[in-house]
């Protein structure tokens, strides 16, 4: 069968789905409780109310939490669901939700419906909303603290299990800084989104971006200043690696994507480089949107079937590149806007 017939017959059953299910040009499914960008305080209990109406087959609505700009696959596989939610619960399909006590930034809530019916629907369905929220521990910070060895030696200055391939110009390796905090809870904090600021004694020998990403940039012996709110903590760096000149490669993840439920999306970084001429590798992943199955996320051009939505929907991918001597690109983003 050519790839033509394959198309219109995917077409064909879409669109028999979206008479048989009574799909609409927008149904309402939000998240109107909490509300984006609210501030609220970790191990918190919430209200959370869904806004669904006409929306029909919807046995049970997922709630999950997980941090913004992660890696949606690995977030969802570590975290357990935080509420299931059903016509019974009160208010419907919504309830009150448990905010992780470890929980600290922007965070997402991400409400997932499931419907009932027929199994081939059920697939193609994606019917979701979420929001950013800004979450607060309630103690204060008291002491910030890095899980490494002190000072940390990169390369052949004595590399750790931590940091596997650390061993050329251009390497990346995002550094696990915490905080303890009054209320006895240790928290990750690298992310600017946690009030998190860096800043290099040497940036010849070591650049960090605003979350903690460190770029190895040359050989020697430095440090790093870590602060948040009043505290702060510097930790050594010595870094002992192949010193051959070795730019790092950029990541081109196109631009944002408009299409159509049904339609097979490509995810093109094929404009991605390494200014040294060298061949380069991919890994795509999803950072928001309900899961999609992402197929040759190790290529340079990952594709998706974009699901049936409800209303317009935005899935974003982040896109990572990495040269044939281990320097990382920084990742990059780009959206693909589904429509039903």
């Amino acid at each position: 069968m050519s790839r033509a017939m394959c198309s219109l017959k995917t077409l064909g059953i879409l669109i028999s789905l979206s008479l048989t299910c009574g799909v609409q040009s927008a149904w309402p499914f939000s998240i109107s409780e909490p509300k984006p960008l609210s501030v609220h305080e970790a191990g918190q209990h919430i209200p959370v109310v869904l806004e669904l109406k006409d929306l029909p087959g919807v046995t049970k609505v997922n709630y999950y939490w997980y941090r913004e700009d992660e890696d949606m696959l690995q977030e969802l596989v570590e975290q357990k669901l935080a509420l299931v939610a059903t016509a019974t619960s009160t208010p419907p399909f919504g309830g009150s939700i448990l905010i992780p006590q470890e929980a600290i930034g922007i965070y997402r809530l991400l409400a997932v419906a499931e419907q009932g019916g027929r199994q081939s629907q059920v697939a193609l369905l994606a019917i979701f909303d979420e929001i950013l929220i800004n979450i607060q521990p309630k103690g204060q910070l008291l002491e910030i603290d890095f899980q490494t060895d002190k000072p940390l030696r990169l390369g052949r200055a004595g590399m750790s299990q931590v940091y596997d391939q650390v061993d050329f110009l251009g390497k990346t390796l995002a550094l696990p800084v915490i905080g303890r905090f009054s209320d006895g809870i240790t928290r990750a904090i690298r992310r600017h989104t946690a009030g998190t600021t860096y800043q290099s004694a040497n940036e010849n020998i070591i650049t960090v971006d605003q979350d903690g990403v460190l770029r190895l940039t040359g050989n020697g012996e430095t440090s790093l200043t870590v602060k948040n709110g009043d505290q702060e903590a510097t930790l050594g760096i010595l870094v002992e690696v192949d010193d051959t000149p070795n730019r790092p490669p950029v990541s081109d993840p196109g631009t944002t994507q408009m299409v159509s439920a049904g339609e097979r999306v490509t995810l093109n970084g094929l404009k991605s480089y390494d200014p040294d001429g060298g061949s380069l590798q991919y890994y795509w992943s999803q950072v928001r949107g309900s899961k999609v199955p992402l197929l040759d996320p190790y290529s340079a051009q990952a594709k998706f079937l974009a699901p049936l939505v409800a209303e317009e929907r935005t899935f974003r991918f982040k896109l990572r590149v990495t040269d044939i001597r281990g320097a990382d690109s920084l990742p990059t983003y780009v959206d693909v806007l589904v429509s039903p």
